[in-house]
């Protein structure tokens, strides 16, 4: 069997100078009071947060929350804004789709009903509610 040996090195302080204290010289042992041990930071001082931390703890959701808007949430109100007014101009004669990717030609409209009278084929007539119909592809003057 055999045995595993480790050695451990020994933590040794390394001189750090303060701000505004002269460096020391080369081989120059340090000047007393200006050595720290590894791993301690500054404190700030008591009563004083560190603002740089605090703003930018808040502009990255802040930024992410505009951005998310002008990319996603904008469109998409403008295009639900559009549909909404292409729906309610509709008339007899515009060739539709509706949601179910049905297109169609409106034959009449009940607007107190929301109901939209959409011939499919020669002798097929349905009634959609007019929220189902997805766009108006042609209007009827032809544009």
């Amino acid at each position: 069997m055999t045995e595993l040996l480790f050695t451990v090195a020994q933590a040794v302080p390394v001189p750090v100078t303060q701000p505004g204290a002269a460096a020391p010289a080369a081989g120059a042992a340090p000047a007393a009071g200006t050595t720290a041990t590894v791993g301690t930071a500054p404190k700030a001082a008591a009563g004083q947060p560190d603002t740089s931390s605090m703003i930018s703890s808040f502009a990255l959701p802040v930024l992410m929350i505009v951005v998310f808007y002008f990319l996603l949430i904008r469109p998409q109100q403008k295009r639900e804004k559009d549909r909404q007014k292409q729906l309610k101009a509709l008339e007899k004669g515009d060739r539709v789709l509706t949601r179910g990717g049905i297109f169609g030609t409106v034959v009449g409209v009940k607007g107190d009903e929301n109901i939209a009278i959409v011939k499919i084929s020669d002798d097929v007539k349905v009634e959609v509610a007019i929220s189902t119909l997805d766009t108006v592809v042609t209007k009827a003057g032809g544009n």
